[in-house]
């Protein structure tokens, strides 16, 4: 029997109080979260109509959506909130929900009626000589979500009621992040910080996928999400960094136990994983990372640890250009193999309220996992690699309800590759499908600033 998740009443109802609580006003905005004032012409100078129609172009084309939590704490050499101390507590709110039907296809396919949500809240000050920074950014899905997870062809990783989760994308956790940074100016292009974080994201990995530029409309995780970036999530995180000019590296501690069944609670836990991160943020909306992990027994069902290397290069990454795109590389070494995991994906502005995005993925995964669904009467030694491959093609239209508040409605299609060996589990051709309504409140760093300062 297909589940069609959480009623459509529910759903109304929860974006109707996602909204009553988007149109109230920010406490108070940042110097630079505005566009600096366009300079006064000289008596003698003719204002510039060319100049005054390339800015309003640019700042017409800063559309795409982006929710980048370094720059936004403050963990980049220099971001866009450096400047003007001002007195006081500075604060900025922004979030999203969708209300999206998935149909997936195939034999293994199902279908849901469902949110997918997060809504973030930060606050800032000036500490001495130095910034401090508080977020904080929950998700309802545990109630948006079917508990089985939303489905999602070819999807792996976490598990559930004691069965690896097939097919399906596990919800986010109420918490997704809780953190405190400091962070300390050195000099004129430099700065070093420190996180702690009860729950939050290790330097590990790019911005995860539904906070960058190139994916931020997208509602589909990458198939590839246990590769990249699955640890935005994670649990008693510190990192300390350092930075200048252009590059960045930093080094955080946390523990690498994916989430439990419990969406709800804060799941703790010891540190006893390591990362480290060398990021790069040049001109031209160019910026790159390559970083490397050890997780201690991640998966909650499967033994042994995780080496996990990445590296990425982002273009447009800051939102404030009218194309965005992501090359990603993901590997995983584990105590049965190694695997590895492409992803490319990119969002382009036709319009300031039309977009168009795609994403292209090869993921390596467990043949045996994907035939049987993790059946556990079925003793696999040695598990075969399955090469998946994705292609997906989607549209957003836009619609300006209120100040900071767009009301987005969207449809995208994917189609797959693998081998005829799994058509017994999927068919020969299936097609999975989304159409959803999106709102959105509060601002990108893009409709905020001229760039990155980098």
């Amino acid at each position: 029997m297909r589940n069609r998740g959480i009623g459509l009443p529910f759903l109304i109802s929860l974006f109707l109080g996602f909204a009553a609580g988007a149109e109230t006003p920010l406490l108070a905005q940042h110097e630079h979260h505005s566009p600096p004032p366009a300079p006064t012409p000289r008596p003698t100078e003719k204002p510039d109509p060319h100049a005054r129609h390339a800015t309003a172009k640019a700042e017409a084309d800063r559309n795409l959506f982006q929710s980048d939590m370094a720059l936004m704490a403050g963990m980049t050499p220099k971001d866009p909130m450096e400047g003007a101390a001002r007195p006081g507590w500075l604060t900025h709110l922004m979030g999203l929900a969708r209300l999206s039907y998935n149909d997936q296809g195939g034999p293994s396919g199902d279908e849901a009626v469902e949110s997918s949500n997060w809504n973030m809240v930060m606050a800032q000050r000036e500490v001495g000589p130095g910034r401090l920074t508080l977020m904080m950014m929950n998700s309802l899905e545990p109630a948006t979500i079917p508990e089985e997870g939303s489905p999602h062809l070819f999807q792996t990783g976490e598990s559930f009621e004691g069965r690896p989760l097939v097919d399906h994308q596990h919800e986010h956790d109420l918490f997704m992040n809780l953190s405190a940074t400091y962070r300390l100016p050195l000099g004129s292009r430099g700065a070093a910080w420190i996180q702690l974080a009860p729950v939050g994201e290790p330097a590990l990995g790019p911005t995860a996928f539904m906070h960058r530029a190139s994916a931020g409309e997208n509602p589909t995780s990458p198939l590839g999400h246990h590769w990249q970036d699955s640890t935005h999530i994670s649990w008693n995180v510190a990192t300390a960094g350092a930075g200048w000019g252009w590059f960045s590296l930093e080094s955080s501690v946390f523990h690498g136990e994916e989430p439990d069944d419990d969406r709800w609670n804060i799941d703790g836990g010891s540190p006893d994983s390591i990362s480290g991160r060398l990021a790069f943020r040049g001109g031209d909306g160019w910026s790159a990372q390559v970083s490397h992990g050890y997780l201690h027994e991640p998966e909650a069902l499967e033994e042994g640890d995780t080496h996990r290397t990445i590296a990425s290069i982002h273009y447009g990454a800051a939102g404030d250009r009218p194309f965005a795109a992501t090359l990603l590389w993901g590997r995983n070494n584990e105590h049965h193999g190694t695997t590895d995991s492409f992803l490319l994906e990119g969002a382009y502005q036709l319009t300031p309220l039309d977009q168009i995005y795609g994403r292209a993925e090869y993921v390596e995964k467990d043949f045996e996992l994907l035939l049987f669904k993790g059946d556990p009467h079925i003793a696999i030694e040695a598990p075969g690699i399955a090469e998946i491959g994705a292609l997906t093609a989607g549209y957003l239209r836009d619609f300006d309800l209120a100040k900071d508040l767009k009301l987005g409605v969207g449809a995208d299609l994917t189609i797959y590759s693998f081998a005829s060996e799994l058509e017994p589990a999927y068919g020969d051709f299936p097609v999975s499908a989304h159409v959803f309504l999106r709102l959105r409140w509060g601002r990108p760093h893009g409709g905020q600033h001229t760039g990155h300062g980098m």
